[in-house]
């Protein structure tokens, strides 16, 4: 897949990590939209730092794709305790498409930190994802 026909719409399964050789590691779904290399969705992942905020934490993504470079902000919804930051992530698209590796970092008031990301595509979501987007409808591929 050429870089210039690349669309990133779809489901995603992911994890991140803490940094801590695995031991940290946090499994996500996404769900993404990619309309020319402008990206938006959103996540899904089990609450592991904010036990008032419920079993799951959803979040926001915004950002951008430039060829096979990924870059996008993760707003936690509702901004639960310890989730007031937004999560900055860059990552580097394989050449089918279909996965996006990466580094992950956190800013806030006297700390810092950050970790590695992969995500990948769940098959056929790609089509339907991509029809959804430009119609505004959800549209199943099978």
């Amino acid at each position: 897949m050429r870089a210039s026909g690349l669309d990133l719409s779809g489901d995603w399964t992911g994890v991140y990590d803490y940094g801590l050789d695995g031991d940290g590691a946090v499994p996500f779904a996404a769900t993404l939209f990619d309309v020319g290399g402008v990206i938006w969705g959103t996540t899904l992942e089990p609450n592991t730092f904010a036990p008032e905020a419920g079993a799951e934490l959803e979040a926001e993504i915004s950002g951008s794709r430039s060829a096979r470079e990924v870059h996008f902000r993760k707003a936690y919804i509702g901004r639960p305790r310890h989730g007031e930051e937004p999560v900055h992530y860059t990552g580097h698209v394989s050449p089918d498409g279909n996965r996006i590796e990466g580094n992950w970092t956190i800013r806030g008031p006297g700390f810092f930190a950050s970790g590695p990301f992969v995500m990948n595509r769940i098959k056929g979501t790609a089509a339907r994802a991509s029809l959804g987007a430009r119609t505004g409808e959800t549209v199943e591929v099978f």
